[in-house]
């Protein structure tokens, strides 16, 4: 009980602090921030999503259990999705008018919380 509880805490920090640098009030903002770190280091993006590790941990200790292997199939998804968007936005240059709204469309606030909520939720019912 006290493992999960701190590995729920942890993961509650890091996805925090995930938030917390790629927070933006438009996609075309969280991308521009994520664009930044891409610019300098591929190994430094991906340094700054430490529950991805967190998550692969989590699915090795627990034996591969279900949950957790769902766990880190959206994170990495999610990774996936941003560093494509990246890509095709900054280094290929190819927005047609729909990648265009979709980049100016307003991010609400608890879009960006969602995963606070619902990884910590995968997290107790995989251990």
């Amino acid at each position: 009980m006290n493992q999960t509880l701190f590995f729920i805490t942890l993961f509650i920090f890091f996805e925090l602090f995930e938030v917390w640098w790629q927070k933006g009030a438009t996609l075309g903002e969280v991308l521009e921030k994520i664009h930044a770190y891409y610019s300098k280091s591929i190994f430094l993006l991906f340094f700054m999503h430490p529950t991805m590790y967190l998550a692969l941990y989590l699915m090795m200790i627990t034996h591969y259990n279900i949950y957790m292997q769902i766990l880190f199939g959206i994170k990495l998804s999610d990774i996936a999705l941003k560093l494509l968007l990246v890509h095709k936005v900054y280094v290929k240059q190819e927005m047609n008018d729909e990648l265009r709204l979709m980049l100016s469309m307003k991010v609400e606030w608890y879009m960006l919380y969602f995963g606070v909520l619902f990884y910590p939720v995968l997290i107790w019912l995989g251990f």
